[in-house]
């Protein structure tokens, strides 16, 4: 207990940790402001007008009634055009997507602003002609009612993600307790103490744990206040958000009990946490990420960041039991690492 409180002493000390804070606040009101207008759209589809057309004697005309019906049902305003091309249709306003039947298939028309409905449109319409039967088709085209992900507004996304980033760049502060170990030499007198490895990995882990938590907690209440933010699931969030500054405080030990030199620690460490918060969206929103699945699934920043998101967004998340079951094993596999390091140290 007493190496423990002496430790976070130390750290509370150390003045610099207080910019932790103000660089994740300060990052956080800069890149919500750019990238704002950037996440302003929402690519819900509230309903559109499909005007459509058959040829004289086309042999698709009997599948208007289920057309129109899977129209209804997906939230689409069906309109027969007889007069005027699908040009004119498109042009005018009175369709927003036009589809043109005839004995050759059918070719959707829409302008650059309603591509994504024309997506929808194409879907349906494909599988329309790909059926056999009027039941059949009607049963399988429902299946194409899309209810498309909302995507949060800027300064939700980047408080989440640069709270989620600074989690982890959050675990330097433990260099203020390596450097004064080594500028007074403590580890020597550890060497000859009979103090426990895991006494004195609890001494590095435990204080350091309880920075990063204060830091972050304090930093995203200070973002929900000068940003107004909502959050949902408040809970299941600050739950992942606690996970990961264990998981980090953890992480932070191991290394700094394996690698004694603070400077080489910390160029390791941040090389580390660029990587995984340019895989995992801190620097790139994750929905619009384009990198492989493979590279993401080693970044815990992804899991949390995603989960978080989409806990925020849809109220639940695919994401949240990964980020969980990650942020635990980091901290199940680092906790006898870190004890190991120690000892290793110890009797060297």
């Amino acid at each position: 207990m007493i190496l423990i409180k002496n430790n976070l002493k130390l750290m509370l000390r150390c003045k610099p940790i207080i910019l932790i804070l103000v660089f994740m606040v300060m990052v956080t009101g800069m890149l919500s402001a750019v990238f704002s207008d950037l996440m302003t759209d929402d690519l819900a589809i509230d309903g559109f007008t499909l005007g459509y057309s058959f040829s004289e004697g086309c042999v698709y005309e009997p599948m208007q009634p289920v057309l129109e019906t899977v129209g209804k049902e997906n939230g689409i305003e069906m309109i027969s055009l007889i007069d005027g091309s699908a040009e004119n249709a498109v042009q005018s306003g009175k369709a927003d997507v036009f589809a043109a039947f005839s004995d050759d298939g059918c070719t959707v028309y829409a302008s650059d602003d309603h591509q994504i409905e024309a997506s929808v449109v194409e879907m349906i319409i494909s599988s329309l002609l790909s059926g056999t039967s009027g039941v059949q088709i009607q049963d399988y085209l429902t299946e194409y009612k899309m209810d498309v992900q909302p995507m949060p507004d800027s300064q939700m996304y980047y408080t989440i993600a640069y709270t989620v980033y600074f989690v982890w760049c959050s675990m330097i502060v433990l260099g203020v307790v390596t450097s004064s170990e080594n500028k007074n030499k403590i580890g020597t007198r550890f060497r000859t103490s009979p103090a426990s490895s895991l006494s004195v990995y609890l001494s590095r882990f435990v204080p350091s744990g309880i920075v990063i938590i204060t830091l972050i907690f304090l930093g995203a209440a200070v973002c929900t206040f000068l940003f107004d933010l909502s959050w949902s699931q408040t809970a299941l969030c600050a739950l992942i958000l606690l996970l990961g500054c264990i998981a980090a405080a953890a992480l932070a030990t191991v290394l700094f009990s394996l690698i004694r030199n603070v400077i080489l620690c910390v160029v390791f460490g941040y090389c580390l946490i660029m990587y995984w918060g340019f895989f995992g969206g801190s620097f790139c929103p994750y929905m619009w990420a384009t990198w492989a699945d493979g590279i993401r699934d080693f970044s815990p920043v992804y899991y949390m960041t995603r989960s978080l998101v989409e806990c925020n967004t849809c109220g639940s998340s695919p994401y949240t039991l990964p980020a969980v079951l990650f942020l635990c094993g980091i901290t199940v596999v680092c906790i006898p690492l870190g004890m190991a390091a120690v000892k290793i140290g110890k009797e060297s």
